[in-house]
């Protein structure tokens, strides 16, 4: 299940659940060592009167939201029968490690009694559970958790007194049948053990006394290291500045950088308007800062394959980056390109993809099937990592960042995207966008023109005028060849894919697919080509889901997350349907409309995607065809920047009708 929201600061991320319980920790990296564990939760606890409940007991309604513009969350958690709601505000400090979490504490009573917190802690330091310690700081009043070169110190203070945690425990935890410490808070006392080490947990206890109808706000964080020294120097800044202040640093610093670039998206719901923002800023918090863009750091999706998100793709790196630049936040897009500069192989093609440290990712794609060797790459992700260079450099004119990177990534990407060809002037065989079939896909055969496009682009601003020569001339005889063997005539439309068998013969594979989008966005052909519109006419035929949740599927027959205990009528629900292919018929839409009447359908499609979001604006994968619920990971990086995309599009082509185009493309 898709988390309800997250937190981050580039170095730092947390998700938490519908409970307002935190599930995955990521650090120092974005999507790199979660220090908690698949289906772990960090729990907290309320005892009130003899009563105790966790925040996923019965009883207790949640909420949960953003403040406007930041990626500062707010949830709401009550508990009528406890007579207690709990007011969260949740934050990265954009310039320090630290994770805060004020709580405002409404004793919803009308008589004097004592509310106590728990606060459970189960970290799994490096992604395991061994060799950890945990401890009490006397001189912090805090629970340390450590091993090796990773630190975590759980602190907090009542706002009005600055009260301290008032007790604590520290125990073993999943190991032989220490089912956890969480449970010594469960009779509303800890009992004070004070260092443990191996397979560990802890528990702080925070109590005060309220009057009738009482608020008092507790101040917790949880402050993140490599040293010890750097846990001393984060608790120094929070006691220096206070938990107010920074809460104000932090909210201040995303709204200037949510609000950087302010297209104008008139004739937009106020909904649709607040979830273009919403999806920078989840963009944004998947990104780590050394570079790399990750697909989605929601760890739920381990139950499928005991593998996650969280890794960078360089192909969803590069159409979010396109997305990025078009926005104008080139900072993170340069970070994204010195990323990729340290991937690209000597032959010019990048792997599937690496974790945030530039390690090789896991894998399926072999390097042997069928008694053959073959390369176990997708092509597009090299050539779309040029045309995001591209894309770069036209919107930053940033020309030094180009030079810089020209001979490692513009030559070698650009020589090897001319060279892996067959005899008929297309891509050899790879593997398709959805990382499933091998094969001469009409998707990848588009991205790899548009990125010899790029390379001749590129090779130009620097003056390499022969390369562009070079370049021009392999963009121009792999379009043509395009048009020439991925085009039906017998189906009247482009093919997902041609099958090469051992002689080099094409098998045509007529499969409606999604990703043929690409053919005109890429430049193949223009939008309103009858070649084209057919194959969209085909995609809105065969791809879209005839249910109440609507949207179009990846490809005909597509089985990822189905559920399997339903029958999927193939004239109803081809597949479940995504945000991005759903969004790529908008911008089909987008292109096509020839006044402003004609933009309803693309409308009506962001619309759709406004609905698909849950409270706090987080766009999944896919969903249910059913039931439109959430499925696969949530945030999914590609769907926000997706959808930023799509927006703009349809900004700037409203504009051109009210304004008589003298607007600049994107």
């Amino acid at each position: 299940m898709p988390q309800a929201y997250c937190v981050g600061n580039g170095n730092l991320l947390v998700n938490f659940d519908g409970h307002l319980h935190m599930r995955d920790i990521y650090y120092p990296y974005v999507g790199l060592e979660n220090h908690s564990a698949f289906g772990k939760v960090h729990r907290i606890g309320v005892w009130i009167e003899g009563e105790f409940s966790w925040l996923y007991d019965d009883g207790w309604t949640v909420k949960v939201d953003y403040e406007t513009d930041t990626l500062v969350s707010l949830g709401i958690a009550e508990n009528k029968l406890l007579g207690v709601r709990l007011d969260f505000t949740d934050f990265v400090y954009t310039s320090h490690d630290i994770l805060f979490r004020t709580i405002n504490v409404h004793n919803l009573a009308n008589h004097d009694r004592e509310i106590r917190l728990f606060f459970a802690h189960d970290f799994y330091l490096y992604g395991e559970k061994m060799q950890d310690t945990a401890q009490y700081e006397p001189d912090l009043k805090a629970i340390l958790h450590y091993r090796q070169r990773r630190y975590f110190l759980v602190n907090g203070r009542w706002e009005d007194n600055d009260k301290a945690m008032s007790e604590f425990s520290v125990g073993k935890s999943g190991y032989h049948d220490k089912e956890g410490t969480w449970k010594d808070a469960e009779d509303g006392h800890l009992h004070g053990n004070t260092i443990e080490q191996g397979s560990v947990d802890s528990v702080a206890g925070f109590y005060e006394s309220f009057g009738p109808n009482q608020v008092r706000k507790l101040n917790f964080w949880v402050a993140a290291g490599v040293r010890y020294q750097d846990i001393l120097k984060n608790n120094s800044r929070v006691e220096e500045m206070g938990a107010n202040r920074i809460h104000q640093h932090t909210r201040d610093y995303w709204k200037e950088w949510s609000n950087k670039y302010q297209p104008d998206l008139k004739n937009l719901s106020p909904k649709a308007k607040s979830l273009w923002k919403r999806s920078l800023l989840m963009v944004r918090s998947q990104i780590d800062n050394r570079g790399a863009i990750i697909a989605s750091n929601d760890s739920d999706i381990m139950k499928f394959n005991k593998d996650t998100y969280t890794y960078m793709w360089p192909r969803d790196g590069a159409l979010v980056s396109m997305a990025l630049s078009r926005t104008q936040y080139f900072e993170v897009v340069k970070k994204f390109i010195k990323f990729c500069s340290k991937i690209v192989t000597e032959d010019g093609y990048v792997l599937h993809k690496f974790f945030p440290d530039t390690a090789l990712g896991s894998s399926w794609h072999p390097k042997y099937k069928d008694g053959k060797t073959q390369l176990p790459i997708q092509e597009d992700e090299s050539a779309l990592i040029l045309v995001a260079m591209w894309e770069f450099y036209d919107h930053s004119k940033s020309l030094e960042v180009i030079q810089e990177n020209f001979n490692h990534m513009v030559l070698k990407i650009g020589n090897f995207l001319i060279n892996y060809v067959d005899k008929n002037g297309i891509p050899k065989p790879s593997y398709d966008p959805w990382e499933e079939q091998y094969g001469v896909f009409s998707y990848t055969a588009a991205t790899t023109f548009a990125g010899l496009q790029a390379a001749a682009n590129l090779s130009k601003v620097t003056g390499h005028y022969q390369d562009e020569d070079r370049f021009k001339k392999a963009a121009k005889k792999m379009q043509k060849a395009i048009i020439k063997h991925l085009y039906s005539k017998t189906h009247k439309r482009f093919l997902k894919r041609l099958i090469v068998d051992e002689k080099g013969h094409y098998t045509e594979d007529p499969t409606v697919d999604a990703s043929l989008s690409f053919v005109w966005d890429m430049g193949i052909l223009p939008a309103n080509d009858p070649r084209i519109v057919n194959t969209m006419h085909a995609i809105e035929a065969h791809l879209s889901v005839k249910t109440k949740t609507g949207g179009i599927a990846r490809y005909t027959g597509d089985t990822y997350h189905k559920n399997w205990e339903k029958e999927y009528p193939p004239a109803e629900v081809p597949g479940n349907p995504w945000i991005i292919t759903t969004l790529w018929m908008a911008n089909w839409h987008i292109a096509m409309a020839q006044k402003k009447s004609e933009l309803k359908q693309a409308q009506e499609i962001i619309n759709w995607a406004v609905k698909q979001a849950n409270s706090s604006g987080i766009l999944p994968e896919q969903m249910d065809p059913w039931t439109g619920a959430p499925l696969s990971v949530g945030p999914l990086t590609w769907s926000h920047a997706t959808y930023v995309d799509t927006v703009l599009r349809y900004a700037r082509r409203y504009d051109e009708f009210e304004n008589g185009g003298n607007i600049p493309t994107l």
